[in-house]
C-alpha cells in the first residue's frame, strides 16, 4: 500500500489529524476530578509488562510521599507480562497470553482497592496489522474491564494504550510488513503497528463518561520522541518499541499526574533507587498472593515476609525523603515558578517560549489583584513539544483565559544531526517544525484548548531581526498567516505581538538577536496584560 516510510507518515499524520480533535473533546477533565490518589487511598495498577516493570508506579509514589509523607496513598503494582483485556495470543507467542480477566475478580475482592489504574493495548494488537475482531475484542475486553471495577463502586483511571516506537526495530531490520508470509510477533512486529494502536488509543479517549478519569500516555510518548528527535535523531526510550526506559517511566508517570490532580516535584535519585526495591518486592508478592495464569514469572515472597521488607525499605527511605521533601518543595522564585492564587480570582494559563518567560512577570505584576498568571515552570518550545505536554501545562485547573503561542522555535533552523540554530538552507538543514507540521499541531493543540471551555488567544510570533542565527528574516510573517488561518478556524482571537512590535525593534529588541531588551520586557508585559485584561472584562 505504501512506496515508503514517508508515505505511510503522511498517511498517519492525516488520518491522525482528521480524527483526534474529537477525542480531545472527550478528554475535557470535570469540575471536580476524581480524588484516585487521595491519601489513605489503595490504587491498584494493571496492566502489561510495562506497568509489571514498575518505574512509573515508583515516581508517582515519591511524589506523593513528598506530599503527603506517612499519608500517602498505598501503590500496589498487579502488573503483569504478556498480560491483555482479550485473551488472545499471537501464533509463535510461547503461551497464551495472560487475560486480566482471569484474575480480576480475585485481585478486586482479595486487595480491596479505592481505585484502579489500569493500562492495556499494546499486547492486545498482537503486533499484527489492523483486524477488525482483534479491535472488536479489545473494545469488548475494556467495557468488561470498567463494568468490573466500576460495578464494585471503585474509582478506575483508565489509560490509553503507550505508543509502539518503530525506529528501535526499524533499524534492527525486524519489522515485517504487512503482505509477509511469517507470523508477527512481539520479536517481529508489523511495520504499521503504531497505525494500529492509535486506533485503539483514539478508541479509549471516548470512555470518559464511563470512567473516573482519562489518562492519555500515547500521545505524550509519541510527540516526546518526535520531540527530541528534532535535535537527536537516534534518540530511543526503548530497544523494542515497546519497553520504555525510565525516561519512558516517567513520560508515563507524569501523564497519570497531570491527569489525577497529583503535583509533580520532580525526581530524587536516591528516594527513587529506594522505592523502586519496595514497588518490586511488593509487585512478585502480590502477584503471587492474587494469582495468574502466566508461566515463567518469578516468584515473589509470602505476603507477610515482603511487608516486612517493605517496612525495612521505607526505614532507610525516611532520610532521603526529608531531604528530597525540604529541596522539591522550598519555594522558588522567578517567572517559571508556581504562583500561589487567590481565591476568586480567574486564572490566566500563559503557554509560550523565552519570550512569554520575558514578559510572565510583568504580567503577573500588571494583573495583580485582577488574575492569577500562571505558566508552565518551562520554555514551552516548539508546537511538536506542546503536542507531547499539554496535557501536563493543563492539568485540572479550570482556566478562564489561555494565551499561548508556539512558532519562534518551529521556524528555528535546525542541522542534518539535530545542531541547533543550523545555517538556513544548508545541505540536509530543514526547520525544526515545517509550516504544514506546524500548522497540522496546531489545528490539533487550537482544537484542545477551546475544549477546556477558557476564553482562548494566540499570540504570534515575533519578529525575527537582521542578523539573527539560525532563522531567517521574514518566516515569523509567513509563519503567522498559516497560524491565522488555524485560529480562523477555531474562532480564536490573536494578540498581534508581530504587529506592535515590528516598527520599534531598534528600541526594543536586542541586535542580531531574537530576544528583547529589559525595556521591550515590560512594553510587551503592559501590551500582554492589556490584552488578557480586556478579554476577561
Amino acid at each position: 500500500m505504501f512506496n515508503n516510510n514517508l508515505q505511510r507518515e503522511r498517511f498517519v499524520m492525516a488520518r491522525f489529524f482528521s480524527g483526534v480533535i474529537l477525542c480531545f473533546l472527550a478528554l475535557v477533565p470535570s469540575n471536580l476530578p476524581a480524588e484516585i490518589f487521595a491519601p489513605g487511598n489503595r490504587v491498584v495498577f494493571l496492566g502489561d509488562s510495562v506497568t509489571a516493570a514498575g518505574q512509573y508506579v515508583t515516581y508517582l509514589d515519591m511524589q506523593l510521599r513528598i506530599r503527603y509523607g506517612d499519608d500517602a496513598p498505598d501503590l500496589i503494582n498487579l502488573g503483569l507480562p504478556s498480560e491483555g483485556v482479550t485473551g488472545l495470543s499471537e501464533r509463535p507467542h510461547p503461551f497464551p497470553r495472560p487475560n486480566v480477566h482471569e484474575r480480576l475478580e480475585r485481585a478486586l475482592t482479595k486487595l480491596k482497592p479505592d481505585a484502579i489504574v489500569a493500562c492495556y493495548g499494546i499486547n492486545d494488537g498482537i503486533y499484527s496489522p489492523f483486524d477488525k475482531g482483534r479491535f472488536e475484542a479489545f473494545q469488548a475486553g475494556i467495557q468488561k474491564l470498567i463494568e468490573s471495577v466500576k460495578g464494585k463502586d471503585i474509582e478506575l483511571a483508565l489509560c490509553t494504550p503507550i505508543a509502539f516506537d518503530s525506529q528501535p526495530f526499524s533499524k534492527a531490520k525486524k519489522l515485517l510488513p504487512m503482505d509477509t508470509e511469517k507470523d508477527f510477533a512481539w520479536f517481529a512486529i508489523y511495520d504499521g503497528y503504531e497505525d494500529v494502536i492509535e486506533q485503539y488509543s483514539t478508541y479509549v479517549k471516548t470512555l470518559n463518561s464511563q470512567v473516573d478519569v482519562i489518562v492519555d500516555v500515547h500521545d505524550p510518548i509519541r510527540y516526546t520522541l518526535k520531540a527530541i528527535r528534532k535535535t537527536k535523531k537516534d534518540y530511543v526510550m526503548s530497544g523494542d518499541g515497546v519497553h520504555v526506559d525510565n525516561a519512558g517511566h516517567m513520560v508515563i508517570a507524569r501523564a497519570i499526574a497531570s491527569a489525577c490532580d497529583v503535583t509533580w516535584y520532580g525526581n530524587a535519585p536516591d528516594v527513587f533507587r529506594l522505592l523502586d526495591q519496595r514497588t518490586k518486592v511488593l509487585h512478585n508478592a502480590y502477584l503471587d498472593e492474587v494469582g495468574h495464569t502466566r508461566p515463567q514469572t518469578a516468584k515473589g515472597l509470602p505476603i507477610l515476609e515482603a511487608l516486612a521488607e517493605a517496612t525495612s525499605l521505607e526505614k532507610k527511605l525516611e532520610s532521603f525523603l526529608t531531604v528530597a521533601q525540604k529541596k522539591l518543595t522550598a519555594p522558588k522564585k522567578g517567572p517559571l515558578a508556581p504562583i500561589s492564587p487567590t481565591d476568586g480570582l480567574p486564572n490566566v494559563l500563559l503557554i509560550g517560549d523565552s519570550i512569554s518567560i520575558g514578559y510572565t512577570l510583568g504580567v503577573r505584576k500588571n494583573l495583580k489583584g485582577i488574575a492569577n498568571v500562571h505558566r508552565p515552570p518551562t520554555n514551552c518550545g516548539p508546537s511538536v513539544k506542546g503536542m507531547a505536554e499539554l496535557d501536563n501545562w493543563l492539568g485540572t485547573t479550570n482556566w478562564d483565559l489561555i494565551h499561548f503561542n508556539f512558532g519562534l522555535h518551529d521556524l528555528k533552523w535546525m542541522g542534518a544531526n539535530g545542531e541547533n540554530l543550523a545555517e538556513p538552507n544548508g545541505d540536509g538543514n530543514s526547520q525544526q517544525v515545517p509550516i504544514q507540521e506546524y500548522v497540522e499541531y496546531l489545528d490539533v493543540i487550537a482544537a484542545k484548548l477551546k475544549a477546556t471551555g477558557a476564553k482562548v488567544i494566540f499570540r504570534n510570533t515575533t519578529p525575527v531581526p537582521q542578523g539573527a542565527k539560525g532563522r531567517v528574516v521574514g518566516d515569523s510573517k509567513r509563519y503567522n498567516e498559516a497560524a491565522a488561518k488555524v485560529m480562523k478556524r477555531h474562532s480564536i482571537a490573536i494578540d498581534d505581538m508581530y504587529g506592535y512590535t515590528i516598527d520599534k525593534l531598534d528600541e526594543i529588541m536586542l541586535p542580531a538577536n531574537v530576544h528583547f531588551r529589559p525595556e521591550g520586557n515590560v512594553y510587551l508585559s503592559g501590551k500582554v496584560a492589556e490584552v488578557i485584561h480586556n478579554a476577561l472584562k
